[in-house]
């Protein structure tokens, strides 16, 4: 049996994919618990209990010079049960830079 230079790229191609989407769900759920445990800090609810990716770019880390992934996730809250407010979390790799949370009422 041989293996052809084609059967191994798209081999190669389906292992890389896969890869990725693994890695991309373990940063959100990485994301997910930094966002409940900020919501808990400020008594407010994570709606739906989870969070959506907005957007992600390759970026070059300033100290390091290496390639890392910006990430950028949006999910909603709320604070009294009846509204619906925006926020978002920002990874630069494996590190958390930005987290926001929209003006809020508090009762």
């Amino acid at each position: 049996m041989w293996i052809e230079l084609a059967d191994l790229f798209w081999l190669t191609l389906v292992t890389l994919l896969c890869f990725s989407w693994w890695h991309n769900l373990k940063m959100r759920e990485w994301a997910t618990r930094k966002v409940i445990k900020a919501c808990d800090e400020r008594d407010v609810q994570l709606l739906d209990e989870s969070i959506a990716l907005e957007h992600i770019r390759p970026i070059r880390d300033s100290s390091s010079g290496r390639l890392i992934m910006l990430r950028r996730y949006r999910f909603y809250f709320t604070s009294t049960g009846d509204d619906r407010y925006p926020g978002h979390i920002e990874l630069k790799g494996r590190c958390m830079t930005n987290l926001q949370l929209a003006p809020y009422r508090v009762d």
